[in-house]
C-alpha cells in the first residue's frame, strides 16, 4: 500500500506531536493533524504549522465526517490519565472510546479501510503475573483509563470479523522525552513521571515520589514511539494484532528520582489502580515490524 496523506489525531499532544516531527521529517506525507487542545497544547506543534506539508484543524475527533482521503490513520488522541478516569468517568468515556469508535463507524459507513494505527496502552495488563510481559498476558485492568484502551481494541477484534478492518494496536510502556510535561494542563500532576521530575527539578522543588519508591517502570523514549507507528503504518501486511512498545527494561521510581535529584525527594502516599511493575516483552514488534528501542535514559537524563 502507498502512503500519501494521514490523518493523526491527537497531534498537539506530547506523543503525537514528536510523531508530527518524526514523519515529517522521514517522508514526504501530507499530513493532517486534528486536536481539541484539551490536553495537547499547540506551542507542541508551532513550529510545523507553516510547514507545506502539514495542515491542522482544532476540533474534536468527533467532527470528522469523512476519513476517505486518508491512507492511514494514526489514531492518539485521548484523555491519558489513570488517576482522573475514576473521577471524570463519562468525560474519558467520550474521549477515549466515543471519538475511536466514531472513526471506525465512518470507516464502515463509507465502505473505506485505511490502515488503523492506535495508540492503546500497558495499562491494560494492570499487574501482570509474566514479567517480561507478552501481549499474551491475561488483560487485568486497574482503571477506567485502561478499560477503555482495551475496549477500543477489543471492538476492532470483533469489528473486524465482518468488515476488513486494517489495524495495529500499539500498547505503550512508560513514555517520556521532549514535551511530556506541561504545566498548563489541568491533569498535568498525572504526566510522565519523567517530564514531573525534570520539572520539579529544574523549579527547584523536591520531588514527591509515589509509596515507597520501589514500583518499577519501563520507560520508552517518544522517539521510539514514533518509529514504532511509522513501522506500523508501512507495513505492508494486513496483522490486525496489538505489540508491546517498551523498552525491554525496568527502573524503579525511586530509582529515576535518584538519577535526576541525588536525595532531594520525599515520599506521599501510593496511587490505586496503578500496577506495581511495567515490563515490556517485545520481542513480537521486532520480530514482525522491525522495531527496536535506540534511546538510553541515562543519555537523556544527562541532556535535561
Amino acid at each position: 500500500m502507498q502512503i500519501n496523506k494521514i490523518l493523526i489525531t491527537g497531534v498537539a499532544g506530547f506523543i503525537g506531536s514528536n510523531l508530527l516531527d518524526f514523519l515529517l521529517k522521514k517522508t514526504s506525507w501530507d499530513i493532517v493533524g486534528i486536536d481539541n487542545l484539551s490536553t495537547g497544547s499547540k506551542n507542541n506543534i508551532a513550529h510545523q504549522l507553516a510547514h507545506p506539508k502539514f495542515k491542522f484543524i482544532e476540533a474534536n475527533v468527533s467532527s470528522i465526517d469523512s476519513i476517505k482521503e486518508y491512507d492511514c490513520i494514526f489514531h492518539l488522541a485521548a484523555l491519558p490519565r489513570i488517576q482522573p478516569s475514576f473521577e471524570f468517568v463519562t468525560e474519558h468515556i467520550n474521549e477515549n472510546l466515543v471519538c475511536s469508535m466514531h472513526l471506525i463507524e465512518l470507516m464502515i459507513k463509507e465502505n473505506y479501510f485505511p490502515k488503523f494505527v492506535f495508540s492503546s496502552s500497558s495499562a491494560i495488563y494492570g499487574t501482570p503475573s509474566v514479567i517480561p510481559t507478552p501481549e499474551s498476558e491475561k488483560i487485568d485492568c486497574l482503571s477506567p483509563y485502561a478499560f477503555q484502551k482495551y475496549e477500543v481494541e477489543k471492538y476492532l477484534e470483533l469489528l473486524s470479523e465482518r468488515y476488513p478492518l486494517d489495524y495495529i494496536c500499539l500498547r505503550y510502556f512508560n513514555p517520556y522525552g521532549p514535551r511530556s510535561f506541561n504545566p498548563e494542563n489541568k491533569f498535568n500532576a498525572y504526566s510522565s513521571v519523567v517530564g514531573i521530575f525534570l520539572y520539579r527539578k529544574e523549579k527547584g522543588q523536591k520531588l514527591l515520589v509515589t509509596g515507597d519508591g520501589s514500583q518499577k517502570r519501563d520507560f520508552i523514549h517518544v522517539a521510539d514511539l514514533a518509529k514504532a507507528n511509522y513501522l506500523a503504518a508501512i507495513n505492508p501486511n494486513k496483522l490486525n494484532t496489538a505489540f508491546n512498545i517498551g523498552n525491554g527494561s525496568t527502573l524503579s521510581v525511586l530509582e529515576l528520582a535518584k538519577l535526576i535529584s541525588g536525595k532531594d525527594y520525599e515520599f506521599i502516599p501510593k496511587r490505586e489502580g496503578e500496577s506495581d511493575i511495567t515490563f515490556a516483552d517485545v520481542k513480537k514488534a521486532i520480530e514482525i515490524l522491525g522495531w527496536h528501542p535506540e534511546q538510553n535514559m541515562e543519555d537523556y537524563l544527562k541532556n535535561n
